[in-house]
Parts: C-alpha cells; structure tokens; sequence
C-alpha cells in the first residue's frame, strides 16, 4: 500500500495528459461515429445489424479490458498498454474507410472496440493512481473526452454539409488520429507489480449489479436514426448538441458526485435518461428531438464517467478491477442493444419505450442499493 501511495503522489500530470489523448482521439471517433449509421444503411444494414453493430460499439471492447487490466496489474506496466490499444484503434478506423459491406464494416468497428479495449482498463488505473479525488480526475477525462467529441461532429457536420462521401470522412479522421499517441509518450508510469490482482466482495456485486443496469444503455445510433426524420445533417447537427451537453456538463457533475454521493448521482442520471427517452417515443418534432438529445448528453455526463469512479473506488487492485467491471457492463450493452435493434425492426418507437422501463428502474435501484 504504501507503494501505491508513493507512485500516485508524482503523477498529478497524467490526468491532463491523458485527457489531451482522449481529445485528440474523440475528435477522430466523433468525426465518424454521426455518419456510421447512415455509412452502414449505404450497405443495406437493417436494424438489426445497425444494432449489433451498436452493441459493438458500446460494449465489445469491454470484452478485453479485463484481461488488459490484469496484465497491467501483474506486470506493473500501463503506459505501453495503452499507447497500444491507441495504435490499433487508429490502424482500424484507417481500415474501416476502405470498407465496401457491412461485414467489413463490422469487423474493423470490432477490431477499433479491441484497441480501445486493451486501453481502457489500464489508462483508467493510471488515473485512478492520479492522486486526485476519483470523481474529478474522471469527470475532468471525460470532459476533455467529449470536447474532442464536439470538434469532431462539428468537423462531420461540415464535411457532410459540403458533400464529402462518407468513405473519405472516416479517412480524414483516421489521419487525426494518430496524432493522438503522441501525448502518452509524456505520460508517467504508476502501477506496481502485483502477484495476485483481486477483486473486492464490493466490486462483485457492483459488477453483478452493473450487468442489470447495462441493459438500459441503448446505443446513440437509434437517437440518430430517430432524427432522421429531419435530414441527416439535422441528426447530425443534434448529435452535436448532444455532444456539447456531454462536455459542458462532465466535470461539474463530477464535483457534484463527490458532494453527494456516486450512487445518488448515478439515480440521477438514469432519471435523465428515462426523459430523454420518453422525449423520443413521445413524437418526431424538433422541440421533443432537441429535449431528447439534450437530455441523453445529462445522461452519459453522469453515468459514463460517475460508474467508472464508483468502481475505482470499490476496487483493490485497479487494472484487475476496471477491467472486471467493465467486461460485465460491455456484455450487457451488447446484449441490450441487440435487444434493441430487434425490437426496432418492429417499430423503432418501441425501443424508447423499452429504454424509458430499464432506466427508470436502474435509477430506482442506485437510489436504494448500497455498495
């Protein structure tokens, strides 16, 4: 433990410059993430396909961070980790540009989650041994994370907007990306070799708990595809909103969750995602999109970052113990959001409605359940 202490006390820069590679990156993923639903309907994707592929998106990468966060933790060496993972995303996204089915399409979306999963679980334990409160150091990352995020569906909105195809799109973004790895060679090591990583009784049953939870986390796409009602570069263009909520609203719901408490900040976030979709099953007119979108950007503000806190909190050997909870999360995303997309083939209404049900429930449980 004491080792521990003495890492985290020399290492208060890592959460900026890791911040700055997530903003680097978010730009580049942002620039592609508005249009991959319309790129795939180019290739004749249903619903259900777009689903999957959302289910990837959000939750297939987790499939790995276990495993990378208990490598990190054995051999006590984050940094390499992650700047691989990194590499691997922007290679994939390079490759998803040349892409001419939905199949390739899926396999280098699957091979982008896999880099970002080899990344995830380690650079959440460097910030995690950051030195500063856990609430902050991550609200702070994703903040940085989703101004990226806005840069780039700005720089999509504009390059829809003056007609470039969606292949050399996701080729300029992938450009950008390299650029972000270049920061991690700054970045200073902090783990310490562990012989045995463990995980809490706590964090088990976070994870157990996290799995019932992850269900309600339905992909942005079916936000997109709701939109589209309005033209793409109106979805587009709501997407952005939505983006610009996430960032202006990351860090102060940080502070807030380290004032109140994670879990009650947690209930309040799957509240706002009980609205927001509520908001889209309610009708296609601009006032209830706007609502709706304005209200998914609260929603992911909290819980994408205030989750993670939670279970770096509970957790004793962080590589080993990220990495845990984010493989149970992915795998629920993936199972909800193939859920969803079969259910959107019926009627894509529906799935608001099914969204609106688990996130209202997920919201009753963290204001009850105790960790």
């Amino acid at each position: 433990m004491e080792e521990r202490k003495e890492s985290q006390g020399c290492t208060g820069r890592n959460v900026f410059l890791l911040g700055i590679v997530s903003f680097l990156n978010d730009m580049s993923s942002e620039i592609i993430l508005p249009i991959l639903p319309f790129f795939l309907r180019g290739f004749g994707a249903g619903y259900t396909g777009i689903g999957i592929v959302g289910g990837i998106l959000d939750g297939f990468g987790n499939l790995v961070k276990v495993v990378s966060g208990y490598i990190s933790d054995r051999v006590g060496n984050r940094k390499h980790i992650v700047f691989s993972g990194y590499l691997l995303s922007q290679i994939s996204k390079l490759a998803l540009s040349f892409s001419n089915s939905t199949a390739l399409a899926g396999l280098f979306v699957t091979l982008d989650r896999v880099g970002k999963g080899i990344r995830t679980s380690p650079r959440d334990a460097l910030l995690a041994e950051s030195g500063m409160k856990s609430g902050k150091a991550f609200g702070f990352h994703r903040m940085m994370d989703t101004l990226g995020a806005v840069l780039g569906t700005s720089l999509a909105l504009y390059l829809v907007y003056s007609g470039v195809n969606y292949s050399s799109a996701i080729l300029f973004a992938a450009v950008i990306g390299f650029f972000a790895v270049v920061p991690l060679v700054f970045v200073r090591e902090t783990a310490v070799p562990v012989k045995r990583p463990e995980i809490s009784f706590r964090l088990k049953k976070f994870a157990v708990f996290s799995f019932f939870v992850g269900l309600a986390n339905i992909s942005y796409m079916f936000f997109m595809l709701r939109a589209e009602s309005l033209g793409v570069e109106e979805a587009i263009g709501l997407y952005l909103l939505f983006n610009v909520v996430y960032a202006l609203c990351s860090y102060p719901f940080g502070v807030f969750a380290e004032r109140v408490g994670k879990t009650r900040s947690l209930s309040l976030g799957y509240l706002f995602m009980t609205a927001a979709s509520l908001s889209m099953f309610a009708g296609e007119s601009l006032p209830l999109l706007l609502a709706g979108f304005v209200l998914y950007g609260l929603y992911m503000s909290v819980v994408e970052a205030q989750q993670r806190a939670l279970a770096s909190d509970l957790s004793i050997s962080y590589g080993f113990g990220m990495g845990t909870y984010h493989f149970v999360f992915g795998v629920s995303t993936i199972v909800g959001n193939t859920i969803a997309g079969m259910i959107a083939d019926i009627s894509l209404n529906l799935v608001f409605a099914y969204s609106a049900i688990l996130s209202f429930t997920a919201a009753v449980l963290y204001a009850t359940i105790k960790f």
